[in-house]
């Protein structure tokens, strides 16, 4: 077996390495000059004189864009230096316009090593694991930043070869891998600063593997760790001749052009929230090129995919998962949101989204062998006969309100159905173009936005990829399915824990007016939402709200006075949004943990109370395992209502922010912007639909919500 499996596992990562280098080919032939391009090129234009005037001395002093340490900006002028020597690229500032055009040798041959440093990347990713190979090979964001003059190419390269030096230090227990880890640790971080966060993961990892516990052992532990990072602070100095003559005073002279390049006009401008990494990984690239530079657009199911192998990924390769967690830390942390920085944890996160593919493949073989044993040992005719009166009503009606619509959906999302063609859509048009569509009777028409053709035209399933590509990254770099999906977590993870914590008060012993104070708080939930909303509106106006005019009566001391200009900083109108969503939503989730409360039995406690459990103990290990399958249900309820969110964001006029706001906006022929396209909000009806579906089903899965209470 293991003679087939080994020339198998050959031949995938030399396909993965093949699949890498051809997409990075196309993207380096394709993709217009970019931002930063000119100043590493330049930068490797002056490394290349040095070499060929051998002025090793010049090294000392040379460092272009100090911002960014040397090595990369070294390896470009070792390119250089075997071309003809040009002009040096014009030294402008750093928020200038991209270089209209540079020296096309050396433009080409410094894209052309970023490729390769991007292939050999993925090739050792791809001997870990093939499926996460693949994920990085066809990443956009990391085909567009490995094949372009920038400084990630190498850096990722030589993070990924210390974390790979570090794993195979701890299978073979050998310190040569250790020290060839700390060394590419140090090589790293002198690519690009950012990359050598990766050493965080190694060191947090190495402390949890430590298994000593007396104070002398622990200290002996950490003398092998120390003894690391001193090797690659060492590797860092000696790789930067440019810190050599003054190493403290070069250094500080980077860090102040790295918080220079944190604030300039380019940063402060672009606006962007302290989640927009995240954002980014949500979404391929959103900017186009022609041709176009892309062949595969699936950022966006990469990421998800990660997010259900994470586990996984900690429990058989958990340095991988400290480096994606640390450094998507050190993402949100970090003040420059551009998107070039996430190849920081694009390795990692691909490696997770392999492990994804396993778990989700796994957990549906589960529940399919589960369902089909279910099945055979429950099925009855005889029963299912008997039941099939009592049963109709309920279907009739599930298909009259439930079936036919979806299917009318359905049919409508296959077509460019929108508000100039609106007589011959409810004239039969819909139908007719769905049957003779689905038949192949009539040819598909792209979907076109920008026309309004008078009769109905059949699409297919051709809209669904332009329209998923739309709401999962927008040409702003704004994901709507990201924030939809960012959204529905905090608000509802919010509104839980507020909505357990007032049940909790209520259900002490001692509590005064219990049933007062419970129906007062159940009163946000029995107000409609638009007018709740409105109500929030009124407070935040930024023109008329309570809190605009009393700043601007009793000044900027008072109270909450921070949240006066809330409209222009992304950090603070998540809040504002957040309050009105936690205001009224809370108490379903205060009902359902007080009816849980009641159920849990009295016996329980006192059991705990004789076994001496302190109250976070009891509520820890005795009311919230007991309490948590009665939530589970509830979050499930608000989570679909959170996903589905519209009068908060309409009243506020976010028009955006969900797919439900962004679906009625689309189909409301007196908008702005692409408005009257009634195909394309039915799409996004569709995908919503299906997302919602997945959501309950994997949410089920994990926490088992379905199983009900066992205890009662």
């Amino acid at each position: 077996m293991n003679r087939i499996k080994t020339p198998l596992y050959i031949i995938a990562i030399m396909f993965v390495a093949f699949t890498a280098w051809a997409v990075r080919s196309r993207a380096l032939n394709n993709l217009p000059i970019d931002y930063d391009e000119d100043d590493y090129l330049r930068a490797g234009q002056e490394y290349a004189h040095l070499f060929r005037t051998s002025n090793w001395s010049g090294f000392l002093e040379t460092n272009y864009r100090p911002e960014h340490p040397p090595l990369a900006k070294i390896a470009y002028g070792i390119v250089f230096s075997f071309l003809p020597e040009q002009p040096l690229a014009a030294d402008v500032s750093i928020t200038s316009q991209p270089a209209s055009s540079l020296p096309e040798d050396l433009f080409d041959a410094a894209r052309t090593a970023t490729a390769i440093f991007g292939t050999l990347t993925v090739a050792l990713l791809a001997i870990v694991n093939p499926l996460g190979g693949l994920f990085l090979a066809i990443h956009t964001f990391t085909i567009k930043y490995t094949s372009q003059v920038m400084l990630d190419g190498l850096s990722a390269l030589l993070s990924l070869s210390a974390i790979l030096a570090y794993v195979e230090h701890k299978k073979r227990n050998q310190s040569a891998w250790f020290i060839a880890s700390a060394i590419l640790l140090g090589f790293a971080a002198d690519s690009k600063y950012l990359h050598g966060t990766v050493g965080f993961a190694i060191l947090v990892d190495w402390l949890i593997s430590s298994k000593e516990f007396t104070p002398s052992r622990k200290i002996k532990s950490l003398l092998p760790i120390l003894g690391w990072g001193l090797l690659s602070l060492a590797i860092f100095f000696a790789a930067n001749p440019y810190f050599w003559p003054d190493p403290i005073g070069r250094l500080q002279e980077s860090f102040s052009a790295v918080t220079f390049t944190t604030t300039n006009s380019n940063v402060t401008n672009a606006g962007y929230p302290f989640w927009q990494q995240l954002n980014w990984l949500m979404m391929s690239v959103p900017w186009r090129s022609e041709p176009p530079a892309f062949v595969f657009m699936l950022d966006t199911f990469i990421a998800m995919l990660a997010v259900f192998g994470f586990k996984s990924m900690w429990e058989r390769n958990r340095v991988f998962a400290l480096w994606l967690a640390i450094d998507i830390l050190v993402l949100i942390v970090w003040r420059t949101k551009w998107p070039q920085y996430i190849l920081i944890v694009t390795a990692p996160l691909s490696l997770s989204a392999a492990e994804g593919v396993r778990v989700l493949w796994n957990n549906l073989l589960t529940w399919w062998n589960s369902k089909r044993s279910k099945a055979a040992s429950v099925f009855h005719k005889t029963e299912s006969r008997r039941a099939l009166p009592w049963l109709t009503a309920g279907l009739i009606a599930f298909a009259i309100f439930t079936i036919f619509p979806m299917l009318f959906q359905i049919a409508i999302s296959t077509t460019d159905f929108n508000v100039t063609s609106i007589r011959d859509g409810f004239q039969g048009g819909i139908w007719r173009t769905f049957w003779n569509g689905i038949t192949g009777q009539i040819p598909i028409t792209p979907l076109d936005t920008e026309t309004h053709p008078s009769q109905v035209n059949f699409t297919g399933l051709t809209s669904y990829p332009q329209v998923f590509n739309f709401i999962a990254g927008a040409p702003s770099g704004h994901s709507i399915l990201f924030f939809n999906i960012m959204w529905t977590f905090l608000s509802v993870i919010l509104q839980g824990v507020l909505g357990v914590f007032v049940s909790l008060l209520l259900w002490q012993r001692g509590v005064r007016l219990g049933k007062f104070w419970q129906a007062l708080f159940i009163l946000p939930w029995a107000i409609p939402e638009m007018v709740g909303a409105l109500m929030w509106l009124n407070i935040f106006n930024p023109e008329t709200g309570w809190l605009a005019l009393a700043v601007k009566s009793l000044g900027p001391n008072i109270p909450f006075a921070f949240l006066n200009g809330w409209e222009n900083t992304p950090s603070l109108w998540l809040i504002i949004y957040l309050l009105p969503a936690i205001w009224y939503g809370f108490p379903f989730m205060m009902l359902a943990a007080s009816t849980g409360l009641k159920m849990i039995p009295h016996e329980v406690y006192d059991a705990a109370s004789i076994d001496g459990a302190s109250p976070l103990q009891t509520f820890r290990y005795v009311t919230w395992p007991l309490l948590l399958p009665l939530l589970l249900p509830a979050i499930v309820v608000r989570g679909i209502f959170a996903f589905n969110q519209f009068y908060l964001f309409q009243a506020f006029y976010y028009q955006d922010a969900t797919l439900a706001t962004l679906s009625y906006n689309i189909f409301n022929p007196t908008g702005f912007g692409i408005t009257g396209q009634f195909a394309v909000s039915a799409v996004i009806n569709i995908i919503t639909v299906l997302i919602l579906i997945i959501f309950v089903f994997i949410f089920n899965r994990w926490s088992k919500a379905d199983e009900g209470v066992v205890y009662a």
